[in-house]
């Protein structure tokens, strides 16, 4: 059955289309070594019987005869050499009959029979001068256990090839089939809830690595998700249950104790002004889930990031004035013009100063820089700061901190901020020393100029 399975797998395929690929080239090869191999020998064994056939005419009549009588002892041999008188009788020489239908003055295959059967010579019957007939021949004996011996070598070869070749399948196939068991496993544990598993890295084939590592930071968003749909559902639980108390107690209220219209119409702004809260703490987590729709990047345009940081500065500017705090705007020449959502971009800008002119103190600074190549926004307090060991935890949704309760806002802030930075495919980083903030929104690279407009910043959260 596992035999089956590997026979299945792409990596048992894969090897054994280049085994095909592979043992066809190989045959191919061999084949053209055989035919270059038999023809270079032939070639080689007529060009021999022609030079030995030439050598014999410049020889004289008793030289040529005395020649042939010494290779008498070679009929059975590999070079045989027979005389003919002009009646085609053999006068001399190996015992050959006289090849009637052979060429003269040419070379060709001569058939000569045996005990054992027939024997090929490359031969060549050359006339003299006198009438006479030459017979000049060699054994293609040794050319033919040569084409044998590579016969068998490439049967051989090729046959070593298929096994290893199937082999290599097999070990292919099997290696394939534990990536897949490995990897299969990982997802039936994360089927049954286990959100911190994660598929193998190790010992995966090139192919698949890069799949399984977007597949990691996949579920690590996932996981990520999740966690925060549980937190925002435990916190929305926890927040809402304190003004909808409030709204019930008013209204219990109203039934009781009022007892003029005034009174009524009172009560009546207390629930509007709670039910109102609610109504911007859903608005705040339906915009941070606009954020994370990916379709929302077909609206970017070209962005003015000094015009709209000089807006956000100076619609916030009245605020610090009335707070006692110092802004500081500080904006390098030229244009600085980025791509994203305008809006998104403004209010990603109001909540940070927002922020700053929140958490700093009478008498304090709070400093608006442009930042270029990359551009980005940087926006730095002296405000009470954060502890370090809740750096990572601000930008989650409803995460205040320890030392903010006491001041106006729902927490949401610097998660929309997050999730804005994300969406444009920038980076927020914020730091703290314990004496001030340093929040940073930062680009990859900026655009060409484009016109601007004005914009007013939703309400900081």
């Amino acid at each position: 059955m596992r035999l089956l399975e590997v026979r299945r797998t792409s990596g048992f395929r894969v090897a054994c289309l280049f085994f095909a690929t592979f043992g066809t080239a190989s045959l191919a090869l061999s084949a053209f070594l055989y035919v270059d191999t038999r023809s270079y020998g032939r070639k080689a064994a007529f060009e021999w019987v022609g030079w030995e056939s030439k050598h014999l005419l410049g020889l004289s009549p008793r030289a040529l005869r005395e020649r042939i009588d010494a290779s008498e002892d070679f009929a059975e041999g590999g070079r045989p050499l027979v005389l003919f008188g002009p009646d085609q009788t053999r006068r001399a020489g190996a015992p050959i009959p006289f090849p009637v239908t052979a060429p003269v003055g040419r070379p060709f295959i001569l058939s000569q029979p045996t005990d054992h059967g027939t024997r090929a010579l490359f031969s060549q019957l050359t006339e003299l001068p006198s009438g006479e007939y030459v017979l000049v021949s060699r054994s293609a004996k040794d050319l033919e256990t040569l084409e044998k011996a590579l016969v068998e070598t490439f049967v051989w070869g090729m046959i070593a090839t298929i096994v290893i070749g199937l082999i290599g399948a097999v070990v292919f196939g099997a290696g394939s089939l534990r990536q897949n068991d490995a990897i299969t496993k990982a997802v039936e544990r994360i089927m049954r809830g286990d959100l911190s598993e994660r598929l193998p890295t190790r010992g995966v084939s090139a192919d698949l690595a890069h799949l399984t590592r977007v597949v990691n930071d996949m579920l690590d968003q996932l996981q990520r998700l999740m966690l925060e749909i549980k937190g925002v559902n435990e916190n929305i639980a926890h927040d809402l249950r304190t003004p909808l108390t409030r709204v019930v107690g008013t209204l219990e209220r109203s039934l009781r104790k009022a007892d003029s219209v005034e009174a009524f119409r009172a009560c009546n702004e207390d629930v509007l002004a709670e039910v109102k809260s609610i109504v911007v703490r859903f608005s705040a987590l339906l915009r941070i889930s606009e954020m994370e729709d990916r379709l929302r990047r077909s609206g970017f345009t070209e962005v003015d990031l000094g015009r709209l940081l000089e807006d956000a500065v100076e619609y916030y500017e009245p605020l610090a004035v009335e707070r006692g705090i110092r802004m500081r705007w500080e904006r390098p020449d030229g244009p600085c013009l980025v791509e994203g959502d305008r809006s998104l971009i403004f209010e990603a800008a109001s909540n940070l100063i927002d922020n700053a002119l929140k958490f700093t103190p009478a008498g304090g600074e709070v400093a608006v820089t442009l930042l270029q190549h990359p551009a980005g926004i940087r926006v730095v307090d002296t405000g009470c700061g954060i502890p370090a060991d809740e750096l990572s935890a601000v930008r989650a949704r409803y995460r205040r901190g320890a030392l903010k309760t006491d001041k106006s806002g729902f927490g949401i802030g610097l998660s929309l901020v997050d999730s804005i930075a994300r969406l444009h495919s920038a980076t927020f980083d914020i730091a703290s020393d314990g004496a001030g903030c340093c929040a940073t929104f930062r680009w990859a690279r900026t655009v060409a100029n484009t016109p601007s407009i004005d914009l007013v910043p939703a309400p900081a959260l």
